[in-house]
């Protein structure tokens, strides 16, 4: 039912308004006594219409205009101004008793020099003010609903042209997240698939598979055929070749990526409960073994392995350092040490007799403390990649040692 809010200070006055709404009008009435009154009622519901006197003083007029201008979610509210009330009212006593009085005594009925107005034209006045306040509250929630409408067609359009470019270069898309994640590193690192080997399969608790598009250590991005509602919980269940994790997991989002002839795929965000290692499973340490005593392990391990020419040893024992010490990144770099990876960066001289520096460069996640005991095995693991580079040398035929033996012996 529409509002209707008054603003009259005369209890008079007040009684004639509120019997001719009640007869001509279906609306709720609320009638105050001052225009503050009247501004702290729309506080706390906003009207349809206000009907108020036109004698209101300058200053209380300005007030309630410029407060109906801040109305920005109700631009719909009508108002009406009535001259005074009491015009509204039949003649009064005096007047009754001065016409009987010379009525009789003249033989006419006397003339009355108060003013008085039509009460349906007050009502029609209040009626129309009422349909004007309806008609624009309608226009006003058509604007809104078709500008929803519209912020929606365009956020679908961007998602699809997004998922498009994602589904076209997902390679390129993974590289342009590592190297944004490398650059920003208040952000946790989020790898795509190709980073993650140790990885092939998602699934939600009920046997749901779920397409990875990247994961970092406290979340993961997956794509998915069915809508998961955001603010939910689940479990997933990472699996891989070494690998059988179940993960407490909260849904953040869930987003359209593309529509096609197969049907809808969303896009999920998920924060995991616990913080997972990116790494994967750690090398597993023989029972009561030291941290040297795996490196040994590790240096036995990678030279033990043929040279195949697809990756070479040094590179190997990297990867298996970072298994072991749970590094972000280890990579044995050729040239001055680069000084940009932050203060999460270490780097160690790997000794050699070539001209070519090489250093050992060990990246760990941001707030990593370096233990003594973890310097000082890193320290180690430089010189046993010398040892690597030195003896992942191919052989050089006798002749060439031969000749090489001669020019020594010359010089």
């Amino acid at each position: 039912m529409p509002r209707i809010l008054a603003i009259e200070a005369d209890p008079r006055r007040r009684n004639v308004l509120t019997a001719l709404v009640r007869e001509h009008v279906k609306a709720d009435l609320l009638v105050v006594a001052s225009v503050g009154a009247a501004i702290a009622s729309i506080a706390e519901r906003t009207p349809d219409l206000i009907v108020a006197p036109t004698l209101l003083a300058p200053a209380d007029e300005a007030d309630l205009r410029a407060h109906m201008k801040q109305l920005h979610d109700a631009p719909y509210v009508q108002m009406v101004t009535l001259p005074a009330l009491d015009m509204l009212v039949d003649a009064p006593r005096e007047e009754s008793a001065r016409r009987g009085l010379f009525g009789s005594v003249f033989g006419r009925r006397a003339v009355s020099l108060g003013l008085k107005y039509d009460r349906n034209m007050v009502a029609t006045q209040i009626a129309d003010g009422l349909q004007r306040a309806r008609e624009h509250r309608l226009e006003y929630a058509a604007a809104l609903a078709y500008n929803e409408a519209a912020a929606q067609r365009a956020a679908l359009s961007t998602q699809l042209v997004r998922s498009i470019d994602l589904q076209a270069s997902d390679e390129f898309v993974s590289q342009q997240l590592r190297d944004a994640a490398r650059d920003e590193r208040r952000v946790a690192l989020r790898k795509g698939r190709a980073d993650v080997p140790w990885l092939s399969g998602i699934k939600l608790s009920w046997g749901q598979e779920l397409k990875l598009v990247n994961i970092s250590s406290t979340g993961v991005l997956v794509e998915t055929g069915s809508k998961l509602a955001p603010g939910s919980t689940t479990e997933l269940h990472l699996s891989g070749p070494e690998t059988n994790l179940v993960v407490p997991a909260r849904v953040i989002r869930s987003d359209v990526a593309r529509i096609n002839g197969l049907g809808v795929r969303y896009h999920a965000a998920a924060a995991f409960a616990n913080k997972i290692d990116l790494n994967g499973p750690r090398r597993r340490s023989v029972s009561g073994s030291t941290p040297a005593q795996d490196l040994a392990m590790l240096l036995g391990d990678v030279l033990d392995k043929p040279r195949d020419g697809r990756e070479p040893a040094h590179a190997r024992f990297a990867h298996g350092l970072q298994q072991l010490i749970a590094a972000r990144d280890v990579q044995v770099c050729t040239g001055a040490a680069g000084g940009a990876g932050g203060r999460e960066t270490l780097y160690f001289d790997v000794p050699g007799d070539d001209r070519a520096r090489r250093t050992l460069q060990v990246m760990f996640e941001g707030g990593h403390d370096v233990t003594d005991e973890e310097f000082r095995l890193l320290k180690a693991a430089a010189w046993m990649t010398a040892a690597v580079i030195e003896l992942d040398k191919p052989a050089a035929p006798a002749a060439e040692t031969s000749m090489a033996l001669l020019a020594e012996c010359v010089a």
